[in-house]
């Protein structure tokens, strides 16, 4: 364990090496390695220096680049699991939906008020309930593919659709007990309330997602245990069907049957290792659900464009349109042509083989890191 703060470490290397080491600890930063990692490696670095005398540079290239491979060689397991989530906690999706939210209500309240006056009452009911179904639909929506990529599918539908159903809910009622009426609100309001709103999002309870792991006794001891959390895994962290995880299980599960066939003794995690360990490594066969991840992930821009396409549309065609109507619609145009240009194949082969290359480099350092 490295005894003193990464800093303090970079400080004690030779004067023509400090710079090499600051950027060696700025690249294991930025691929997650907490301060007592770091500082191991920054120490065996040095101390390798000192024994041969050398520059840094000689010795191990590029600091950027090494600095990428020790991270991948000294993050845990799990660690090299959560780099494949974006987001880690249910509740950053939630402060992150909270900012969006009132940044939104601040942008367009501030525009009414400069429109109509700021203390005019321009807002509709049919605009709130526009505005509840969206949040509460996306919210849902995110809650839904995140709880999916950590394998939790039960609570992944339950949240989704429960919160979607609550979301048109409510809209509905919203719509029907007010419609086409004006909100009791002034104009002046709308951008408070929208800045309370994306700074009160920082100050939400943040408790972070419990950590799972797969040291669970039963899991370790029982082979259909084991077989059945790295096919949770390969589903949900990677992304495979059903059928494509048993595919991609079936080799260890022949391999296994094999050697209890023979009165092999070592266990599962022996033979294998974890299943967190075993899913990283079969990440690299992956191509074809990081296709579909990439396809979904395009095609939700168009869902966007298509929801309020449809009300914007019939407003620029209008007679009476007015300008900000068709400055709305060319946005949403010209948004809608960069989507769709993003479905070239050419970027979606980029987004695989960039991926692919991550998830190989994550294997090859676990690998790496068993061997040290």
């Amino acid at each position: 364990m490295a005894s003193a703060k990464p800093q303090h470490i970079v400080e004690q290397y030779p004067a023509r090496d400090r710079d090499w080491a600051q950027d060696f600890r700025l690249a294991m930063l930025l691929h997650d390695l907490d301060d007592s990692q770091s500082g191991q490696e920054l120490e065996e670095a040095l101390a390798t220096i000192r024994d041969s005398g050398e520059v840094a540079e000689d010795l191990f290239g590029d600091p950027l680049e090494y600095g990428e491979v020790r991270a991948y060689v000294r993050l845990t397991p799990q660690q090299l699991a959560d780099s494949e989530m974006p987001v880690n906690s249910s509740m950053l999706l939630l402060v992150g939906l909270g900012i969006g939210v009132g940044l939104l209500c601040t942008g367009f309240g501030t525009w009414v008020g400069f429109r109509d006056g700021w203390t005019a009452n321009s807002w509709r009911y049919w605009q709130l309930a526009a505005l509840t179904a969206g949040t509460g639909i996306a919210l849902s929506g995110h809650l839904w593919w995140f709880y999916r990529v950590k394998g939790k599918f039960a609570r992944s539908w339950a949240l989704g659709v429960a919160g979607i159903a609550v979301s048109i809910a409510a809209a509905a009622l919203i719509a029907t007990l007010g419609g086409e009426q004006a909100l009791p609100m002034p104009n002046w309001l709308a951008p408070i309330l929208g800045i309370a709103l994306a700074a009160g999002a920082f100050w939400l309870p943040f408790k972070g997602e419990p950590v799972a792991t797969d040291n669970n006794a039963m899991v370790l001891a029982d082979p259909e245990a084991w077989f059945a959390e790295s096919a949770r895994l390969l589903r949900g962290r990677y992304g495979m069907r059903g059928r494509e995880a048993a595919s991609a299980l079936a080799p260890a599960r022949e391999h296994w049957s094999t050697m209890c066939t023979a009165g092999g003794e070592a266990s599962i995690v022996e033979e294998f290792g974890t299943p967190n360990e075993f899913a990283i490594g079969l990440g690299v066969n992956t191509a074809k659900a990081l296709r579909r991840r990439w396809l979904m992930l395009r095609l939700l821009p168009l869902a966007l464009v298509f929801l309020y396409g449809t009300s914007l549309l019939p407003e620029a065609l209008a007679p009476d349109r007015s300008g900000w109507d068709i400055f709305f619609a060319v946005c949403v145009a010209i948004f809608a042509a960069v989507s769709l240009y993003e479905l070239r194949p050419a970027n979606r082969a980029e987004y695989v083989e960039s991926k692919l290359a991550q998830r190989r480099a994550l294997a090859r350092g676990l690998e790496e890191g068993r061997d040290e």
